[in-house]
């Protein structure tokens, strides 16, 4: 289930709204749940999933799932990326995440992300 699975399945209109091919790549992705956060990957694993409730994301202390909502917008790991976006995306613990991918800055919003997942990746590999 993606962070879209209620959507219709077909063209987005922010893919138009990114101009750069990798940006609009890692958006996509990332919207269709096409990433590496806990959550997804513990459905992943077989035969038998790791229950959503023990998806927990390693890299920091607050003992939560590490799903789409924690990784963009509460995660103490990623707040410098967060600080330097904040004038320009609506990046609140009580943001719906539905809002902030549906925002009008989609070109912001897709570097935004890639800075979170770089960091994650930095932060992964430390360990």
């Amino acid at each position: 289930m993606g962070l879209n699975s209620s959507a219709q399945y077909g063209y987005k209109e922010y893919l138009s709204r990114v101009d750069n091919a990798q940006l609009r790549r890692s958006l996509a992705h990332f919207c269709c749940a096409n990433h590496k956060l806990q959550i997804e990957l513990g459905r992943q694993v077989k035969p038998v999933k790791v229950p959503v409730q023990q998806c927990y994301y390693k890299l920091c202390n607050l003992g939560v799932v590490e799903d789409e909502d924690h990784f963009l917008l509460v995660c103490p790991a990623y707040q410098s990326v967060q600080e330097r976006f904040r004038g320009s995306l609506p990046l609140t613990a009580i943001t719906p995440l539905a809002e902030l991918l549906s925002c009008q800055q989609q070109g912001i919003l897709a570097r935004f992300l890639v800075q979170c997942q770089m960091v994650r990746s930095e932060l992964l590999h430390q360990t």
